[in-house]
C-alpha cells in the first residue's frame, strides 16, 4: 500500500503534520481547517501521511489568502466544494478501474495499476484541469447572463425521477439497474446542456437541473417523459418545474423553486409533467396548460399544479 500511495501521489509519504506546517509556514489551525474542508480525516502528529505536494498545495492556498481576493471562510467553502466534487469524480473513476479489472486477483490488479500510472495519471490531470477551466468559463457566462432578484439568480428548476424504480430494483440485477440509470442520466444531461442549463445533481433515480428560461426546463422534462413513454424497456418518468430566485451555494441550489419542483414531481402521475403558476404563465404557443385542483402537500397547504403537455397540431 505504501508503494501504491507513492505511485498515485507522485512521491512517497515522508512528511507528518509538523513537517507540512513548518515547510509551508501556514499556522497549524489553518492547515487543519483546509485539510478537513477538502474532505480528509485529521491525521495525528508523527504519522507520515504527506508529501511535498501537500506542502505546495497548502502554500498555494496561503498565497491566495495573501492576495486578499478571498478570506479564510471563503477559501474553506471553495475547498469543500472542490473536495466534494472531486471525491465523486475519483469514486467514478475507481468504479471504471474496478470493472476493468474484474476477475483479477487484487495483487494483479494493483500491479497493472502501478504499471500504467505514469502513463495514465498525467493525462487525467490534464483533462481534469481542462474541464474545470471550461466549466469555470461557462459558469462565468451564465452568471453574467442570468437575471437576478434580491441578489439571487432567477432560474427555472426541474426535477425528474423514474417511476417505480425502487420497486424494480428489488427484482432487476445490478447490470440492468446500472444500464437503466445510465441511459436516464446520460440522455437527460445531454438535453439539459443542449438547452444551456446545468445538471445540479443526481439523487438516486432522480435528476435536479436548472435553466435560465422556463420554456427550456419544460422542454427538457417533456422530451424525457416522452422518450420513456415511447420505449417499452424504459420505466416511466414524472417531472416538476418551478421558477424563481434561488440561492446557489457550493454548486447546489436552494430555495422555494427547488422545493416546489420536488413536490410537483411527487404529485405528478407517471408520464406527466406538473409546473407552478409562474412557469405556466410563461408558456405560450405549442403547449397545452391545464390548471388542476388545489391540494395540500408537504410544506404547502394550498399548492395549485398545472399539467403541461405539448400541443398536437393536426395536419390540414
Amino acid at each position: 500500500m505504501e508503494d501504491l500511495d507513492a505511485v498515485l501521489l507522485g512521491e512517497p509519504l515522508t512528511l507528518d503534520r509538523a513537517d507540512v506546517e513548518r515547510l509551508s509556514g501556514v499556522p497549524a489551525d489553518v492547515a487543519r481547517d483546509v485539510w478537513s474542508a477538502m474532505g480528509f480525516p485529521e491525521i495525528p502528529y508523527g504519522e507520515k501521511a504527506f508529501t511535498h505536494r501537500d506542502v505546495a498545495a497548502l502554500t498555494t492556498a496561503s498565497e491566495l489568502l495573501e492576495l486578499g481576493i478571498v478570506d479564510l471562510d471563503t477559501t474553506l467553502v471553495m475547498a469543500r466544494a472542490m473536495g466534494q466534487s472531486l471525491a465523486r469524480l475519483a469514486e467514478a473513476q475507481v468504479d471504471v478501474l474496478r470493472a476493468r479489472s474484474a476477475g483479477l486477483e487484487v495483487d494483479d490488479a494493483l500491479a497493472e495499476l502501478a504499471t500504467r500510472a505514469d502513463e495514465v495519471l498525467p493525462k487525467l490531470d490534464h483533462l481534469v484541469v481542462f474541464m474545470w477551466r471550461r466549466q469555470f468559463a461557462a459558469a462565468v457566462q451564465r452568471s453574467i447572463a442570468t437575471v437576478r432578484e434580491h441578489g439571487m439568480p432567477v432560474l427555472a428548476v426541474g426535477f425528474l425521477d423514474l417511476v417505480g424504480f425502487t420497486k424494480s430494483s428489488r427484482t432487476w440485477d445490478a447490470s440492468q439497474l446500472e444500464r437503466t440509470l445510465e441511459r436516464f442520466e446520460r440522455a437527460t444531461s445531454l438535453r439539459v446542456t443542449n438547452a444551456g442549463g446545468r445538471v445540479i445533481k443526481t439523487l438516486g433515480d432522480g435528476v435536479l437541473y436548472t435553466t435560465d428560461r422556463a420554456i427550456d426546463a419544460v422542454g427538457v422534462a417533456l422530451d424525457t417523459v416522452e422518450q420513456h413513454e415511447a420505449e417499452e424497456d424504459l420505466p416511466s418518468v414524472r417531472g416538476g418545474v418551478a421558477c424563481g430566485p434561488v440561492l446557489v451555494r457550493l454548486g447546489d441550489v436552494f430555495g422555494e423553486p427547488v422545493n416546489l419542483a420536488s413536490r410537483l414531481s411527487s404529485e405528478a402521475r407517471p408520464g406527466s409533467l406538473l409546473v407552478d403558476k409562474q412557469v405556466a404563465g410563461e408558456l405560450a404557443d405549442g403547449f397545452v396548460v391545464t390548471q388542476l385542483q388545489r391540494r395540500a402537500v408537504r410544506g404547502y397547504r394550498a399548492l395549485t399544479p398545472y399539467l403541461v403537455r405539448r400541443e398536437v397540431r393536426r395536419e390540414a
